[in-house]
């Protein structure tokens, strides 16, 4: 279907809140194909049913589904047609808490609201007040005559939980690239709490990683993007230290089996080389979790452990169900069973409480998306779209736009159940993190959906309840006392910093991408309440980006012309001429120089955490992802050029840090 949209398909895009004409990357118009708007219909119009836990709620036109309480106080528009007669409203109300209240209104004593409907059409509506309401999600149901409804009332701090700490230092580094001689093929929670016990002694305040989420390494080619995760809601067994739990300590087999000469001699094996060899590294470790997994079933003591553990934590039993008969197994080995799976959760948990209480905190990252035939999807069908992928529009580094393969969230039918899913992977994060970072912040408010198969740019805008999203974000940063971070690049409306202004929530503010030639500053200042860098995990390091690394690959690749590169490599060559305008006449100009000279200006700033990526601390080229592409070019799968030992034992990298922390404790 080629042309504009017919008037028919115009008014169903409006209802369902479709925007057909926007502007893509590069700040040119674009209309949705009429297909397109179709497919993103039929996803909203066909989503799955309600979830079971929910299919008893009164569905009614009498009150929105969702209702946001700011602060405690809502005035709820209820639509009640006109009617002879006195007319009592039954209100009943019960807490997140399991207390409940009731109490009786009368319907001609409430005040009028007019109102025309995204029909047009005029509305009959009363505003009833609720006030006083303490922070949480809580249940509405009321009774008007015959007539019975029932509402999730969002009550919300207006602003999300501020920094408690003054302006700081982290640093970022991705958990499978660190290693240590102890490591097993990949870096673990072990070698995570070594690191940030080390810049704890430095005066850093976080410990910046990727996704910490569970990915299914099985697959042919095996892809381990962090951001395609099988839940939301559990922690990555793979990065489990086996040594630590107390059951190494007990468990015959399982220290046989680790000290034996092919196990070092596999391990040694995976070790070797500047790639993560995932599926190399899971064999071994699963082979010891099974062992140490079978120990604690036989362990009565233990095991009532791993069950108490179970029991406080929803759908733990259901995700290890479904890894076990999902699991497809690398080798002879069989799938592992369900109390295994349960087991390695267990453990999992118990290593990140540890990391939560270190001296420097997790700033953790919750992606967008999961992976389509993930755990999530299956478990909470409602809340996610079908026969559409998330995706971006294109902009000036992808024209054919971005498809990423993850099922965006359902707009309309995510709100029956009080956004429970979000609730939960917010609350999974939260609950470890210092501070925790929204992948893709614009989904607060629109996402970009793109019909499974089609061109990524034949896309099309559906936006989101705004308010209640961002409502269900503040109630949850509040209750875990800990601030969110929205991730903020891209394609990026206005509305949606001023969204991140006005409910307390930080921003990125990232240097590549505030580098100005003609300016009188070469970097443009950050706003208070940023989180500050010279990149993140999706652009080129530092080094990478003066010499232009990303522009060769796009040219390798077929992503620009050999002219386009040609030129983009003039314009980066102006701008880091310009940056060099930082080191004084006469000094050394080389990248290290450079690199320290950049870093102490964003230490200099208003921003609330200064976040330096530890592979720029040595000039590292090669990126750790390159958006737009896949497991093609070994994305996600960079082990660090230097080891946990090398980089504390280096007193360049040391000064530096300290240096910065310096800095900004002479700010505040």
């Amino acid at each position: 279907m080629i042309g504009a949209l017919s008037d028919e398909l115009d008014v169903l895009a409006r209802r369902h809140r479709l925007e057909t004409r926007f502007h893509d990357g590069r700040g040119r118009w674009r209309n949705a194909p009429p297909d397109s708007v179709v497919a993103a219909l039929d996803a909203i119009r066909g989503g799955p049913g309600l979830d079971p836990d929910a299919s008893d709620r009164p569905r009614s036109p009498m009150i929105a589904p969702v209702v946001v309480a700011w602060d405690g106080a809502a005035a709820v528009p209820l639509r009640v047609a006109p009617a002879a007669g006195s007319r009592t409203l039954e209100c009943a109300l019960q807490l997140e808490t399991g207390e409940t209240s009731e109490w009786t209104v009368s319907v001609d004593e409430l005040s009028p609201v007019e109102d025309d409907g995204p029909d047009r059409r005029r509305r009959h509506l009363q505003r009833f007040e609720l006030e006083r309401l303490p922070f949480g999600c809580h249940e509405l149901r009321l009774a008007c005559g015959a007539e019975v409804a029932g509402c999730w009332v969002l009550s919300a701090p207006r602003t999300a939980w501020r920094w408690s700490d003054p302006p700081g230092v982290g640093v970022f580094a991705p958990l499978h690239a660190l290693h240590s001689e102890d490591s097993w093929g990949v870096g673990d929670f072990s070698d995570l709490e070594r690191f940030g016990s080390w810049l704890a002694t430095l005066g850093a305040r976080s410990t910046a990683v990727l996704p910490l989420l569970p990915v299914d390494y099985t697959g042919s080619p095996c892809d381990p993007s962090p951001y395609r995760p099988v839940s939301r809601l559990f922690w990555n067994e793979l990065f489990v230290d086996p040594r630590r739990l107390p059951e190494f300590d007990t468990c015959v087999a399982a220290r046989e089996l680790a000290g034996s000469t092919g196990f070092t001699a596999e391990l040694d094996r995976i070790r070797r080389g500047t790639r993560v060899d995932y599926q190399g590294a899971l064999s071994p470790k699963r082979r010891v979790l099974a062992l140490l997994a079978g120990h604690a079933v036989e362990t009565p003591a233990r095991w009532s452990e791993v069950e108490h553990w179970a029991d406080g934590h929803a759908w733990a039993r259901s995700f290890a169900r479904f890894r076990a008969s999902r699991e497809r197994p690398l080798d002879a080995v069989a799938p592992w069973p369900e109390s295994h799976h349960l087991y390695a959760q267990w453990a999992a948990h118990r290593q990140i409480d540890v990391l939560s209480d270190n001296a420097t905190g997790l700033y953790l990252d919750l992606p967008l998306g999961v992976a389509p035939d993930g755990f999530d999807p299956a478990a909470f069908p409602a809340a996610f779209a079908r026969g559409v992928e998330t995706g971006a529009p294109p902009d000036e580094l992808f024209p054919e736009g971005q498809a990423w393969g993850t099922p965006p969230p359902h707009p309309e039918t995510a709100r029956l159940d009080g956004y429970r899913y979000l609730r939960a992977s917010l609350a999974h994060h939260l609950s470890a993190a210092r501070a925790l970072r929204l992948d893709h912040v614009m989904s607060l408010h629109r996402l970009y959906w793109v019909p499974s198969g089609a061109s990524a740019t034949d896309g099309v805008y559906v936006h989101y309840p705004a308010e209640e999203l961002q409502a269900v974000v503040t109630i949850e940063s509040w209750r875990h006392q800990t601030p969110v971070v929205g991730e903020n690049l891209g394609t990026v409306p206005d509305y949606v910093n001023e969204t991140l202004a006005r409910r307390g929530l930080g921003r990125l503010h990232v240097g590549q991408f505030h580098v100005r030639v003609d300016a009188p500053a070469p970097l443009d200042p950050a706003p208070p309440g940023a989180v500050v860098s010279l990149n993140t995990h999706d652009t080129p390091t530092f080094a990478g980006f003066l010499a232009g690394r990303d522009i060769e690959e796009r040219r390798m690749r077929g992503a620009c012309s050999t002219q386009e590169a040609e030129q983009a490599l003039e314009r980066r060559g102006a701008l880091a001429q310009a940056l060099r305008r930082f080191l004084p006449t006469g000094t050394d100009t080389d990248a290290a120089a450079l690199l320290r000279a950049c870093l102490q200006t964003l230490a200099q700033g208003e921003g609330d955490l200064l976040l330096v990526t530890l592979e720029d601390l040595w000039l590292e080229t090669r990126p750790q992802n390159v958006p737009g592409t896949g497991p093609e070019l070994e994305n996600w799968r960079g082990r660090a050029a230097r080891s946990l030992d090398e980089v504390m034992a280096d007193g360049a990298i040391c000064g530096l840090l300290t240096r910065l922390v310096d800095l900004m404790d002479a700010d505040t």
